[in-house]
């Protein structure tokens, strides 16, 4: 087994070989996470951090339960949803169970940026419109189609600004926003979502009275 690199090594080769839009969390100071647990990640020198920031990790780190099935799955096999299977069937009709009869149809993709570009081609289909209606400071991800949509990115030194097409709402925070301590909070953001989509309309564009709620990151 080799041995781990130091921190200043794996700086330099992500300097060397890593586009500088690839941003690091601590940037003065960046932590070298080598491994986690449960709801905790540890560094080189084994401190431990509480994560208060994945999202990819729904049950905790290493749940053994997700460890135990990813290994036995892969020990069978593991390849793409265009072959039949029973577990992919069974599992798209067990998910559809939890929600209306409507929501009825899965769409399986790879990420949170795949989905939500085929979340948004969707509603355009549907709706033949185009226009979006974003949350501020929202981040959907790295596809162009979100950066687009993304105040996040297109607010960003060097974005290239908002579109004509997209409408910002206010981040329905009811610690930090407008709304803040107000307990009609949810109906008072629904209601400037409602008024962005009113005066798009009185300005010629067209927003459709549906509405898609994407989660940004």
């Amino acid at each position: 087994m080799m041995e781990p690199l130091t921190k200043e090594q794996v700086i330099n080769l992500r300097k060397k070989h890593y586009g500088k839009s690839c941003k690091l969390f601590y940037k003065s100071d960046p932590i070298k996470i080598v491994r986690a647990q449960g709801q905790y990640m540890y560094d080189e020198k084994n401190n431990r951090y509480l994560d208060c920031i994945n999202n990819v990790a729904h049950v905790g780190h290493c749940h053994p339960d997700v460890v135990k099935a990813g290994v036995e799955q892969m020990k069978v096999l593991n390849t793409n949803s265009r072959f039949l299977h029973d577990n992919l069937a069974m599992y798209a009709d067990k998910l559809c169970s939890l929600f209306p009869s409507k929501l009825s149809v899965c769409y399986f993709t790879n990420s949170g940026s795949e989905a939500n570009d085929l979340a948004i081609r969707l509603a355009r289909q549907h709706t033949k419109h185009h226009d979006v209606v974003t949350v501020d400071h929202a981040y959907h991800g790295h596809l162009t189609t979100l950066i687009d949509i993304s105040p996040y990115k297109f607010n960003a030194h060097g974005g290239e600004g908002k579109k004509d097409w997209v409408h910002v709402a206010p981040s329905p925070d009811v610690y930090r926003g407008m709304y803040r301590d107000d307990k009609n909070a949810g109906e008072k953001y629904a209601l400037e979502v409602k008024k962005i989509i009113d005066e798009a309309h009185k300005n010629g564009r067209k927003v459709s009275k549906h509405v898609f709620i994407i989660h940004g990151s």
